[in-house]
């Protein structure tokens, strides 16, 4: 679920961070820069682990502050396929539900994932698991056991205006990361119903 990444970057020490360590002033910067950061292809970075490498800082032409090039590693969440999770139920629809794993909301688990014989019921706003006689609810905020199936990387870079066009403002961003994942199977679907 969790895996180290090696980063190299080049960060500034403000002036007024000139009272911690180098080594202190460097992870408040890497954290508040890459901190929950969704990186293409990586993963959402959580925090900095260690600092494997401080090179000499520099200082720029009028300017007050230090560069230093650093390489460290940073912990990611990026669960490996076939991974099983547990999370709590955020919403439903006819299209699946939406898993949240607290600090992580961009988990989907689509209509075709779902276990065999069940549908969505629309007066109640939620998925029913119809088995052997029994109408098993997947209510909201349950905690759910969840299989990875894949992870979805999207590239969200601001669209460019159109020429003349002052009010092009996209309404929603789709997740840079999101999981599509399953609760067919064995174990698999609400907690409850394994106990």
């Amino acid at each position: 679920m969790f895996v180290l990444v090696a980063l190299q970057d080049t960060l500034k020490i403000i002036p007024s961070e000139f009272t911690k360590t180098r080594q202190d002033a460097l992870k408040d910067e890497i954290n508040s820069k890459y901190s929950n950061r969704v990186l293409h292809d990586i993963g959402l970075c959580m925090v900095v682990h260690d600092i494997l490498e401080i090179d000499e800082g520099f200082v720029q032409h009028s300017e007050g502050w230090i560069w230093v090039k650093v390489k460290f590693r940073v912990i990611v969440f990026r669960p490996f396929m076939e991974e099983i999770l547990v999370g709590h139920i955020r919403s439903a629809s006819p299209a699946g539900i939406q898993v949240s794993m607290g600090f992580f909301d961009d988990i989907k688990v689509p209509a075709d994932q779902m276990p065999l014989g069940s549908e969505f019921n629309a007066t109640e706003g939620v998925w029913v698991w119809r088995y052997e006689g029994n109408e098993l609810f997947l209510d909201l905020d349950e905690p759910v056991r969840f299989r990875v199936l894949r992870s979805v990387f999207l590239d969200v870079s601001p669209p460019r205006p159109k020429v003349g066009d002052v009010d092009s403002v996209p309404v929603s961003h789709p997740p840079p990361y999101s999981l599509v994942c399953s609760i067919n199977g064995d174990g698999l679907g609400l907690l409850s119903w394994w106990e």
